[in-house]
Parts: C-alpha cells; structure tokens; sequence
C-alpha cells in the first residue's frame, strides 16, 4: 500500500478522534462539563479503550494500558464512557474507514457483501429488545444482531446497524445501508437468500446501484410466472421485468410477474391504495455448482458485459464476508462484550469494527511472498496481525512490520469446510 505506513494509519485513527472531540457538542452528554478535567482518563483513551478489550476482565485490560502511576479506578472508566454518545463510535468508525485506500474493484465497482451476524451480550434481562428466553427450564440469552455491508475487494467494513433480537429487521436494514451509500460511486451489492424482497430490488435499481443476491427454487417460482419451461436446463440466462403494485384491478391482470403488496408489507416507492406499478427489469441466472447441485442469481447486471463466468465469480467472493465475521467475533474479541448496558454494547461493537479496518489496513502494508517454486503464495496469519496491532494500538509494541513477517500462512484457495452450528450463549461477566 504505497505510501502508507503503520504510523500513519495509528496518525489518522488518532487524527479522526481528536476531530469528533473538537466537535464535541455533537457526541457528549453534556458538553460543558464532561472531560472538562481529564488527569487519568482522556477523551482519547475512552475511545480507544473499547477497541483493544480483549477475553480478561477489565481490571486486568485496564493493567495493560494505563501506566500503573496514574491507574484510574473501573467506576471512573465507565463514568467517562458513560458521558461520550454511541454516535461518537459509530462516526469514529466510518471516518476513521474513509481515511483507508479503498483501491481495488471489480470492473470499476465496488464489491460490497451485505450480510449479518447474531452477537451475545451478557445476561440482561431488563433489555427486553435483546433478551430471549423461549426454551421452557432454560435460562435466557441476551442477542443482538450485526447488518453489515463489507467491501470484499479491500477487506474494510464500510457500514453497520445493530438491532435489537425483537427489532431485527435484515431487509430494512440493508435498504437504509444502500440508501446512505454515495450514488456517485459505482457499487455492486452482493446478498445471500434472506435478502431477496421486492424491496431490496427496488431500492438497489433506484439508487443506480447493482446487485447479484441468491433465490431459492421456491423464491424463484413466485416471482416468474413462466419458469417451469427452464427447469430442464442445468444453466439459464434470462431477463425480463417484474411488475409491483398495491392493487388489483384490470390492467394488473394482463401483466406478467405481477406481483401484489398487502398492507402489511414494506414497499417503500407505492403507498397503501395508490393505482400505479414499478417496473423492475431483472435478470435471472441459473448456475450449476461442483457438487451438483444448482443456485440462482438474480441481477440487474447488464448480459453483454457479465457473462455467466463473472456473476458466478462475484458470488464466490460474497464468501469472504463469512470469513471476516470469524476474525471479527473471534480474533478481535467482539464476542467478548465487558458491560450489560446496552450503550456500552454498541460502543464497543463499534470500536471492535473500526479494530478490524485499522488491522486491516496494516495488513495491506505487508507484502505477500513470491511463491517462486514454491505451491503456495504466503501471507500474514491473520489472527496473530489483528493481536499484534491490539497491542501497538496499547502502545506496547512499536516495530510490528518485522514482528508480522515472522508468522505466515499459505493461501490455499478453494478450500471448504462444513459450517460448525453451535448453541448459542454468551460468556458471563464474573469473567470480566
């Protein structure tokens, strides 16, 4: 990454904290008095604290980066954290991200991944938004859920919602996450199956933006009419247009794939009881996969510049935002949430994503291995990175280039792994 260096990467994380305090009408409680004196615990630390929390408890996390002279007490930190808005982490995180090269695409494109991850919180049974507690002679759990759009191309999260277990709303929430994202720059949006709403569709091709989201068989007879003629074929690629409306009256009879929206419904471009219809203009592609078995895609990728080859490519790579959830939740810590309220959830959910895009970045400092003769290219092994930039972020390590070169790993791609499905829990907060 030319030009850029570890310190320069901590230089502008620091830069975008030190800018949201010179704002801080904006992201403190109250603004006059709050970190008015700060002789242990600067605005800086607070938010940079969040960020390097690992699996210990938070005595032990404060040992490892305050000075021992001047170590505050753990009712002092979370008085200080509890003066800073959840708004501060969250624009910290995508100011911070802007600062990033953001250089590779795929044909001009940005790749963007929308998908989401559950996260258990600590055992709090007031958050009624986030406790579950369904099974009978069980003790609940407290879960929220992560929406996040992930540039695969350059490993960074470009935008986040959290929502409550009772308030999850996965469609929406990518709706709103495309609608923030800039119109000016070309984006290629990628989605798994829950995300294949006639909503979606229409807020994608409203805001010029592409897409390629995976239907099920199912998914995909309720939206063509006329199908059932391709279902022999092992592949297809076809376009047509698919019709949305809020009545029923003559005219929508005579149109194919119409399709019709109860009250209840989400559709956000036709109110409730209006007479028109939106025309979407959609292709639909049938793959056949090593295994044998088949998926469908459906795009508003133009069939002259995306052949068959390249939608199957763009919907490999959507993969990688699995494997970045992994390093996220486990490798950075997320999972290991050291407080009950849910403010304090959110700031460290977020600082965990800007954790991520700052190793990331240093990531993209190093330099792969030639293979030569070798089978394989090598690369930094990532868990041991995101560690290590943890502690440069403490500042207990300043020469972490070398320190990363040491430890790498080959790529192999192709590589596949059945998924490991586990109950969920949370640990519980006599450990931290």
């Amino acid at each position: 990454m030319k030009n850029f260096t570890p310190d320069l990467i901590k230089k502008n994380l620091f830069d975008s904290i030190d800018l949201l305090f010179s704002e801080k009408s904006k992201y403190l409680y109250d603004p006059e008095k709050d970190f008015s004196r700060t002789q242990k615990i600067s605005f800086r630390d607070s938010m940079l604290f969040p960020m390097i929390l690992s699996s210990e408890s938070t005595a032990i996390e404060m040992l490892d980066y305050f000075p021992i002279e001047t170590l505050p007490s753990q009712a002092a930190l979370s008085y200080r954290r509890g003066q800073i808005k959840v708004t501060a982490f969250r624009d910290l995180f995508k100011t911070f991200t802007s600062k990033l090269p953001q250089y590779r695409t795929f044909r001009g494109m940005r790749l963007i991944a929308c998908d989401g991850s559950r996260i258990n919180t600590p055992y709090n049974p007031k958050d009624t938004d986030s406790f579950v507690n369904c099974i009978k002679g069980r003790k609940g759990f407290n879960q929220y859920h992560l929406n996040t759009c992930y540039d695969v191309l350059n490993d960074l999260y470009l935008d986040a919602m959290i929502q409550g277990y009772f308030s999850m709303n996965e469609n929406q929430a990518f709706c709103e996450m495309m609608d923030h994202f800039p119109q000016e720059i070309p984006a290629l949006f990628t989605a798994d199956r829950e995300y294949d709403s006639y909503n979606v569709i229409a807020h994608a091709i409203k805001n010029n933006h592409h897409f390629v989201i995976r239907l099920t068989s199912t998914k995909v007879r309720c939206i063509f009419d006329d199908i059932s003629k391709y279902d022999s074929s092992e592949s297809f690629d076809i376009e047509d247009d698919i019709y949305i409306g809020r009545v029923r009256n003559k005219e929508s009879k005579h149109l194919r794939n119409y399709h019709f929206i109860r009250k209840h419904r989400t559709y956000d471009f036709i109110p409730d009881g209006a007479a028109y219809f939106d025309c979407l203009h959609v292709r639909l592609v049938k793959l056949r996969l090593p295994g044998g078995d088949f998926e469908y895609l459906l795009t508003n990728l133009p069939r002259s510049d995306f052949p068959l080859s390249d939608i199957k490519e763009i919907y490999r790579l959507r993969w990688q935002v699995e494997t970045s959830y992994r390093f996220l939740k486990y490798a950075s810590e997320m999972n290991s949430i050291h407080s009950i309220k849910p403010d304090f959830v959110f700031q460290e959910i977020f600082a965990k994503l800007t954790t991520y895009n700052f190793c990331a970045a240093i990531m993209k400092c190093t330099h792969p291995d030639d293979p030569g003769e070798k089978k394989y290219k090598y690369e930094p092994e990532k868990t041991y990175l995101i560690k290590i930039c943890m502690r440069y972020l403490k500042g207990k390590l300043d020469d972490i280039l070398n320190l990363i070169s040491k430890r790498k790993v080959p790529v192999r791609a192709g590589r596949r792994f059945s998924r490991n499905i586990r109950r969920q829990h949370a640990d519980t907060l006599q450990y931290r």
